[in-house]
């Protein structure tokens, strides 16, 4: 039979924020002991989308190894602090564009 467990960290029976993570990054998200676990799902989603800007990015990174792109260059950034805004230059992003071309023959009787 299982037994209800109280958490140490917030102090009342384990829920799903208690059972998902127990540490720093979920109170970096904002993640209450409380919050529903769709709520605490959501923000996990938005925070391991890459930033984005038009500049070198100057805001505090949320959790070490977060993403910047600066759309501009387009450069890639990499969190390496959670305390400043230190970012590491990861480099230009290079892309290739392949474009295909199809051609129609008609024959005329």
């Amino acid at each position: 039979m299982r037994t209800a467990a109280i958490c140490p960290t917030c102090a009342i029976y384990y829920n799903a924020a208690c059972i998902l993570y127990d540490g720093t990054f979920l109170a970096a998200l904002g993640v209450a002991p409380l919050d529903p676990l769709d709520v605490i799902l959501g923000k996990i989603n938005t925070a391991v989308q890459p930033l984005t800007g038009t500049t070198a990015p100057s805001s505090i990174p949320l959790y070490i190894g977060q993403f910047y792109i600066n759309t501009t260059i387009p450069e890639l950034y990499v969190g390496l602090s959670t305390t400043s805004p230190d970012w590491g230059v990861i480099g230009v992003i290079i892309t290739t564009t392949t474009t295909s071309t199809t051609s129609t023959t008609t024959s005329h009787p």
